[in-house]
This record gives C-alpha cells, structure tokens and sequence, in this order.
C-alpha cells in the first residue's frame, strides 16, 4: 500500500511530497534503489544492484501476549533456524520516541555448507503486536555497504498506519554490534593472521587529585610468521623490522597461536599472556573487540586524492592551516601537517626530525603511506581506515598515527 502525504514549508511557496508505503502496520519509506516484493505475512525490500536475496529487508508482524523479551528471543530462534551461531551481539533495549519498546540484535551465522550471513533484528511492542524488522546480509562487506541504507530506512519507520514527520523522524535504531570486514581471500594457511586490530583499552589517570577513566585506541599488528607487536608501528607495515624495534624493549613484542577460532597472544618474553575468541576480522579478548583496520593499499580507491587536515583542529588555529594534498597520480604536497602526527624519525637507526613541510611523491604500501621527498628523504607513516571505507572509490577519511585526518576538499 502507498500513499502521499504534503506538507507545506513555512515561508516558501513550494510543496514536498514523500511517498510512504505500509505493510500491515508499520509504515515506512523505501530506499532509492530499492524494490519491493510482497508475500505472504511477510514484505521484502532488496537493493536492485544487487543479485537476488544478497542482501534483504524483512517486515513481518504477529500478535503476541505474554513477557516480550521472550517473545523476541522464540523469533529470532525460529529465525536462525538451523544454522550455527558464530558470534551474537547483545540483545539492547530502547523505547521509541513513539513511547513503543523496541529490542534489537546481531548475529554472525553459517550454514551447514559454510556459507556465512549477518543478520539484523529488530523488533517493537505496540499494542498487542510484534513488529519485526530483519535485516539480512550475505557477507559482512554487503551487511556493512548498506547499514547505512538500513539506519536511514528505519528512521522513517513507524507504526499505526501513519507517517512518521519528516521534520522529526522516528530515531535510527542501527545495529551496534556490526562485524568487521572481512579480509580478502589469500595464501594465509588458517592459523596466521596479517594486519592491524583494533580495540580500546582504559588509562587511569590523575587530574588535580582526581582519578580519571580514559578510553584509548589499543592495537595489535600481526605478521604471517606467527609474530604479533603490541601496539601501531609508527612507520607503517610496510618492512616492517620487528628486532630493531623490540631490541632491548620487548614489552610489546611476541608471538600468537591461533587455533581454529582461539587465539593466544604472549608478549614481553612470555611474561604476558592474552587468550581470546577469533573470527574473521574480529577479535574478542574478555569483553574487548578487536576489529581488522582497513588498508588503503587494497581499498577500492587505490590512491589517494584530496587536502586532509587534523579533524580535531579548532577554526582559527595554526593546526587548522596545516594539510597535506594527494592527488591521484601519487604526488604530495605537506603543508606541515606531517610534523603533528610524526616524531623524530628512527626507522633506519639514525634520528632524523621531520621536515616543516615539504613535496614529492607518495605510494601506497600495507597499512602504510610512503613519502618520498624532492629531495631524497623517504619517510613512512602508518594508515589505516575504517573496515566499512574499504569499498568506497574515494577516501575522506585517514588514521594516521593514530590521528585522524579528513578530507577537506
């Protein structure tokens, strides 16, 4: 069923008109590209670029009477079916603006064939009846290209057989516990790892006499030859020398066993040790994710284009004038930016401090960006970026250093 409502704008003498759908009770807005496909107790919605059943939106209701947190748990049971649970998020409660509960969950799933999905469910209580929402993934990189296609699809659902405001939507209710990317088909055997996770960790520390509770970014670099470094190398993956940075200092460096979906990580001599639970792209140590980092060299961009500066950098401050310029043909020009995301140099064995600014050319190697100046001094800097930025054609935002950078234009 659809159907259109207007609404006048105050103070120009123009029109808009939305289209709205329903199914049963829940009325909502399908996405641009997006088709419909009605069965029965059920509706589908499915991006047209995609093949069939690839990625899928399912609203469905029922009547129900009784505790609702049960009610939500026999569905989502009945909706898995007889497939094995890889990892599940964490069942979350939250009232709707509308003043419904709503529950909402993920999970990590694979067939009896192996064939692996994500799922999204959502349900609400309104009255008497279960509105459900399942989103279905066939892969983590579909389930992440279109979460948010799903966060904007369900800030225009509501319930009742009327429209939600455009002016004051229903509030986006997206899953939370999404997975990582997974990483690219290779000749890994099945107990290596490569490339940088990350997670967070808390730092305490004291202000004025008060103790304080700080979240910090928390990372381990694996290596294919069972090696793993505590923490981000400044210069990047790329020839990466594992005894020059761990010698006379081995606190952050050791070795990990992984096994089927345990892993083991011992660092400082053996003398700390890590256990955890693995999946691809994602690892869980006590209640830490660590989730796989993309790497620009293998994103769908290739290269680099745009001026990035400093995303914490306050309007009128001389860090807001610094960036640096990439342009697609692997030319840079810093304009001193590099100085606040980089120390002094030890990469080779000799200090060497950064340049104030500088141009040349630049190439994209693993987790790491390597600049080559004009005139002759090479340095490398550590990047990642987001797991779900890795499909996009062009980069807007870099983590560098743990810094991040965003394209400004």
């Amino acid at each position: 069923m659809k159907f259109v409502k207007v609404l006048g704008l105050a103070g120009a003498s123009m029109l808009l008109v939305i289209a709205q759908e329903q199914a049963g009770n829940q009325t909502f807005r399908i996405p641009d590209g997006w088709t419909r496909t009605n069965q029965p107790g059920s509706t589908i919605l499915s991006p047209s670029a995609e093949p069939k059943n690839m990625v899928v939106i399912l609203l469905a209701e029922r009547p129900f009477a009784g505790d609702f947190r049960a009610a939500f748990d026999h569905d989502v049971k009945g909706m898995n079916g007889d497939l094995r649970t890889i990892s599940a998020g964490e069942v979350k409660s939250i009232r709707t603006r509308e003043g419904f509960d709503l529950l909402n969950t993920t999970y990590n799933l694979q067939a009896a064939n192996g064939a692996k999905s994500l799922r999204y469910y959502q349900a609400a209580n309104v009255q008497g009846r279960l509105e459900i929402v399942t989103y279905l993934a066939a892969n983590t990189a579909l389930f992440q290209k279109y979460t948010p296609t799903l966060v904007q699809f369900l800030s225009t659902l509501s319930y009742g057989g009327s429209p939600p405001a455009p002016a004051n939507p229903a509030p986006a209710t997206p899953p939370t516990d999404v997975p990582a990317a997974e990483p690219p088909a290779s000749s890994l055997p099945p107990n290596r790892l490569d490339g940088i996770y990350r997670g967070y960790k808390y730092n305490y520390v004291t202000v004025l006499g008060v103790v304080q509770k700080k979240a910090v970014f928390d990372y381990y670099s694996f290596f294919p030859n069972g090696t793993v470094y505590w923490g981000l190398p400044p210069t990047g993956l790329a020839g990466f020398n594992m005894a020059r940075a761990c010698q006379g200092k081995m606190d952050f460096c050791g070795n990990y066993q992984l096994s089927g979906d345990q892993i083991t990580i011992v660092v400082n001599g053996g003398t700390y040790r890590q256990t955890g639970s693995y999946i691809p792209g994602r690892i869980q140590i006590g209640d830490r994710p660590y989730t796989l980092q993309g790497d620009p060299s293998k994103s769908a961009a290739h290269m680099l284009e745009g001026d990035f500066g400093r995303a914490d950098a306050q309007p009128g401050e001389d860090l807001a004038r610094k960036f640096i310029r990439f342009t697609r043909d692997g030319h840079f020009i810093d304009q001193g930016i590099v100085t606040t995301v980089c120390g002094a140099d030890y990469s080779t064995g000799k200090l060497v401090f950064e340049r104030p600014a500088g141009s040349g050319t630049y190439t994209l190697a693993p987790y790491t960006i390597i600049l080559r100046y004009s005139d002759g001094y090479q340095r490398q800097i550590a990047v990642t970026i987001e797991p779900a930025d890795m499909q996009k054609t062009t980069l807007t935002q870099l983590l560098v250093n743990t810094y991040t950078l965003v394209r400004r234009r």
